[in-house]
């Protein structure tokens, strides 16, 4: 069975990729957070387009997991670049272990009742 938990900061959350609501909250939370991104200025004070870059990944967890999960996130972390890019990395790690394990989940269902194992299995008990 694949991991459907992510742990980060204290807090867990689950996610089922096999889940078609949550497939699709999933693919309209990247889609929007690509097009939010295309939007942010290139220019003006630094800090203020660190925070609007930070507030790209608040929302991103908002609209997967729910209003208010972004709070639980980065609850008494820095607004930096580096923190909020980590945290993403570790959420694409995430999604990724759990789809490389439903694929896994799925060949060692396949593979059991394929044919040529079957037979492989027959005459296995027979010769016992």
């Amino acid at each position: 069975m694949s991991h459907k938990i992510w742990e980060i900061n204290g807090i867990s959350l689950e996610l089922n990729l096999q889940d078609a609501d949550a497939n699709e909250r999933c693919e309209n939370a990247f889609e929007k957070m690509e097009e939010n991104e295309k939007a942010l200025p290139k220019d003006g004070k630094n800090s203020e387009r660190i925070r609007q870059y930070c507030q790209l990944f608040r929302q991103l967890y908002d609209d997967i997991f729910g209003a208010g999960t972004s709070e639980k996130i980065f609850n008494g972390l820095p607004t930096s670049v580096d923190v909020y890019e980590n945290i993403y990395y570790q959420f694409l790690d995430f999604i990724n272990a759990q789809k490389v394990g439903i694929e896994m989940d799925r060949a060692k269902r396949i593979e059991k009742y394929t044919p040529v194992n079957r037979q492989q299995r027959r005459a296995a008990g027979k010769k016992k």
